[in-house]
């Protein structure tokens, strides 16, 4: 494509060398600083920053820009102000590579007789939908994945490669999971009694909302009774785990190597960071914000910021975190004030030198 078919297909106006070839994308965060950009590639510049760290990006090349940095450019494609970044996403779209697929079923599919498959649907080699299962219209299921008897998958959602959708589940519509991810897997439910350990059932399922991700190598528990429950728009990342029962509203982030414990509440619009474990029975309020390797342990607030272990407001735990940083100093400072006052005697003795 030219720099002029992009900007039309954007829809937005192009500056200088418009019939210039652009045969891909390029991050210019690839580049060194003595670097300049290479021509016949289109690189994405939105901050002044990014112009101060790469003081060539200028002279060859052309960008994706805001209308505030156009002048620094001598071919850019000029998305207004605050645009930049859906034009980015609109850009992105247009260099996609996703295979794409005929619809049908294709050779070496295990369907079941009573499995209802749209006809629009793309089912893949090595794939297997079994009893009662349904997979709506536009759906694309991928090679060895499976869906469980009476699993439901709406409207145009994908099934990525080795994707389990365990019996009697629903995904909704436009949702996306990826490779290698467990929906429905039976909840971590056990009673011991003397000599004897007894196995729940887990006779729930799980329920997914219109336009969910989920990342690759994750684990969705189903409900030992109800549902497990996922809301519309949220997204969650690579190798996350959601216990039984857990109850997730809409919008929002969950990132990678987190773990939900059972019965747990995740209100709309809260935000979990990586390597975040949230205590069983818990619930994270509307608005929170976990920050990374934190260990939640009790309830949040609304719109409150937590970090730490166990996790508090991000405020408390600064001052925390900040007389932890004394606490050397002010021990010595105590072992000499008890000395003055004659206390060592009464104080339990210590098997750890101070400074």
């Amino acid at each position: 494509m030219t720099l002029h078919e992009i900007g039309e297909a954007l829809n937005i106006p192009v500056k200088g060398g418009a019939g210039c070839a652009v045969r891909g994308l390029r991050d210019i965060e690839r580049l060194a600083p003595e670097q300049p950009l290479e021509d016949g590639y289109l690189y994405f510049i939105e901050s002044k920053n990014v112009l101060r760290r790469h003081p060539l990006c200028a002279e060859r090349g052309a960008v994706l820009t805001t209308a505030g940095l156009a002048d620094q450019f001598s071919r850019a494609l000029v998305a207004p102000d605050g645009q930049a970044r859906t034009a980015f996403i609109k850009l992105l779209k247009l260099f996609d590579k996703t295979p794409r697929f005929k619809p049908g079923q294709y050779p070496a599919v295990a369907v079941h007789p009573s499995a209802r498959i749209a006809d629009t649907a793309v089912v893949l080699p090595g794939a297997v939908v079994m009893e009662g299962a349904v997979v709506g219209a536009h759906c694309v299921v991928y090679p060895n994945a499976v869906i469980e008897p009476y699993g439901e998958i709406g409207e145009g959602s994908v099934l990525y490669a080795c994707v389990v959708i365990g019996h009697h589940c629903r995904v909704g519509k436009r949702c996306i999971i990826h490779g290698g991810t467990v929906i429905g897997a039976d909840g971590f439910g056990f009673y011991d009694e003397p000599g004897q350990r007894h196995k729940i059932p887990q006779i729930g399922n799980v329920s997914i909302g219109d336009d969910v991700e989920i990342g690759a190598g994750c684990t969705v528990d189903r409900a030992t009774i109800e549902s497990t429950t996922i809301g519309e728009h949220t997204k969650i990342d690579d190798q996350v785990h959601i216990g039984h029962n857990a109850q997730l509203g809409r919008y929002i982030y969950i990132v990678g190597n987190t773990a939900i414990g059972g019965s747990v509440v995740i209100e709309d619009g809260a935000m979990i960071s990586g390597m975040v474990i949230v205590k069983d029975h818990l619930k994270v309020a509307r608005g929170s914000i976990v920050m990374g390797m934190s260990g939640v342990a009790q309830d949040t607030e609304p719109k409150q910021a937590y970090f730490g272990t166990p996790a508090k407001p991000a405020r408390q735990m600064h001052k925390i975190h900040a007389a932890m940083e004394r606490l050397p100093e002010l021990l010595v400072k105590v072992r000499r004030l008890e000395e003055k006052l004659g206390l060592e005697d009464e104080r339990p003795a210590s098997k750890t030198p101070l400074a």
